[in-house]
């Protein structure tokens, strides 16, 4: 018989990689279908026109970064290495994105808040926000310098700002899904192991 703390360990490991699988397919949408401003010239009058029309494009939050911080922050051994390894690694796939260098870069940042759930159970949801906030900065940064210093195109400084500022907006939002619909809470002192670790 499967011990019932191993078999529920299972299922929010299903839990996480199956929301983690909708974020990445709700992220790959076309959802927005406005054309950019295209130059074109008449071939009649040789008159330059424009077809399409100009928009903001606000980057969205990073919403696989903020699930996985959220069970981090939380449940750590319900999102182990090789599972967001996995995921990310996905992500970079479909995304068309460096392999493996925001995953690499990433996991540093999931490892530290991993070490700060071991740490203390007691996290408020402010410090929360703010570690996670600064892990995700940090890690975004770090990825920028590596584009630099391998010459891969990237966003502007404004545009990494922005994504940086509507991930920190996005984490509350996350933070409530996990733990009402989700229902990933953190461990009573009862589920924490021999080793203080929270189940």
């Amino acid at each position: 018989m499967v011990d019932p703390i191993t078999w529920r360990r299972f299922q929010y490991r299903i839990v996480f990689l199956v929301v983690s699988a909708l974020i990445i397919f709700g992220q790959l949408l076309p959802l927005n279908t406005t054309p950019d401003v295209l130059p074109l010239i008449d071939p009649v009058s040789g008159a330059l026109i424009q077809e399409g029309g100009s928009y903001f494009n606000l980057p969205g939050p990073d919403w696989l970064f903020c699930l996985t911080a959220a069970f981090l922050m939380r449940r750590p051994r319900w999102a182990p290495v090789v599972l967001i390894v996995f995921v990310h690694l996905l992500a970079d796939v479909l995304y068309l994105r460096p392999l493996g260098l925001w995953p690499a870069i990433s996991l540093v940042a999931y490892e530290f808040l991993r070490r700060q759930t071991n740490a203390s159970n007691e996290v408020s949801v402010p410090l929360e926000i703010a570690l996670v906030m600064g892990a995700f900065t940090a890690a975004v940064f770090v990825n920028g310098v590596f584009h630099l210093i391998f010459a891969v195109p990237h966003p502007s400084l404004g545009t990494v700002l922005l994504h940086v500022l509507t991930t920190a907006i996005a984490y509350p939002f996350v933070i409530a899904v996990t733990h009402f619909i989700l229902r990933v809470r953190r461990a009573g002192v009862r589920e924490l192991d021999s080793d203080g670790v929270i189940g």
